[in-house]
């Protein structure tokens, strides 16, 4: 699980997107706690799981398209 909520998640291409809100809920097929990300990029909005980021250089990168 996250220690700390990013403010900015960076997409596949490595554009920086804003993290709008968070929840907190219960993965059943990870069987563990974890964080859904409500993330905004040129005003689209959509959701990922913190399963679906990779920290490198200290930011988030989402491993996954998050816009289609």
């Amino acid at each position: 699980m996250l220690n700390n909520i990013p403010k900015f998640i960076y997409d596949l291409c490595g554009e920086k997107v804003e993290v709008m809100d968070y929840s907190k809920v219960f993965f059943e097929n990870k069987n563990e706690e974890g964080y859904v990300l409500h993330v905004e990029q040129h005003d689209r909005v959509t959701s990922i799981n913190e399963f679906e980021l990779e920290r490198r250089e200290d930011k988030y990168y989402c491993t996954r398209k998050l816009f289609s």
